[in-house]
């Protein structure tokens, strides 16, 4: 470990954005060893010991020049004042999330292999820039295939045949003929949707009933859930088939 240290010090890039990066690991590692080591103090003494000596042999050696002999008696780390930058890119990274989560609920939704890859067009305003430079991240955690991933800032046409999701001001179609069989996908919620209302006319007569007056309010508190839970079941999947 010490010597790859070492050598990673020691390669500083004479590029100053470059140079800057490694200043930035180094008090990246040196950080979070400080914070984990009450949980893994040997390991975390060790990596540290080699962490100062290889930064004291390097161009960079000013970074280490307060710190203490071992790391148990090394100052726990304070926090760093915002610099202003911060805000902008959380709301980028939580987008990206969004994005993310929003194509794989679909595609759970719709029993689509997670090793299938499927196509999609993304209007995405303002933020056709970000997304096109994470577009490679974005396929690879959404299971699109990048070759078939069309980013605009906007779109002309709609996709026909396509599912639509909304996430901020992003829009994203996914063409369901590339992703299900559509003539099999209306089969399975149609049977879903016969057996959800056959439960929904069963609990209706049930509630109707002399066992609304008679059962214990607790029990017929859960048969009215289950009601409300098949209805929102059968109002989702005739969502689903218009």
């Amino acid at each position: 470990m010490r010597s790859g240290l070492v050598l990673a010090a020691n390669s500083i890039p004479s590029r100053p954005e470059r140079a800057s990066t490694v200043k930035t690991l180094a008090r990246l590692f040196d950080t979070s060893l400080r914070l984990l080591h009450p949980f893994i103090p040997f390991v975390t003494e060790e990596s540290w010991g080699h962490l100062r000596n290889a930064l004291r042999e390097s161009p960079i050696s000013s970074l280490s020049k307060d710190w203490p002999n071992a790391l148990i008696v090394a100052k726990w780390p304070d926090p760093r004042p915002l610099e202003g930058w911060e805000q902008a890119k959380i709301a980028d990274f939580e987008l990206i999330q969004e994005i993310v989560r929003a194509i794989r609920n679909l595609r759970a939704e719709k029993n689509v292999a997670p090793s299938k890859k499927i196509a999609a067009s993304i209007a995405a305003g303002d933020k056709t820039g970000l997304l096109t430079e994470q577009s490679t991240v974005i396929a690879a955690l959404a299971g699109l295939n990048e070759s078939e991933l069309t980013l605009a800032e906007s779109l002309k046409d709609k996709p026909k045949d396509a599912a639509a999701l909304v996430v901020g001001s992003v829009e994203i179609y996914l063409p369901l003929e590339g992703m299900v069989d559509l003539a099999g996908e209306k089969s399975r919620l149609e049977k879903e949707l016969k057996e959800a209302e056959s439960h929904i006319e069963r609990l209706e007569k049930l509630l109707s009933g002399d066992f609304a007056d008679k059962a214990p309010a607790a029990l017929v508190q859960k048969e009215r859930d289950k009601l409300a839970g098949y209805k929102n079941t059968a109002e989702k999947i005739k969502a689903q088939l218009r």
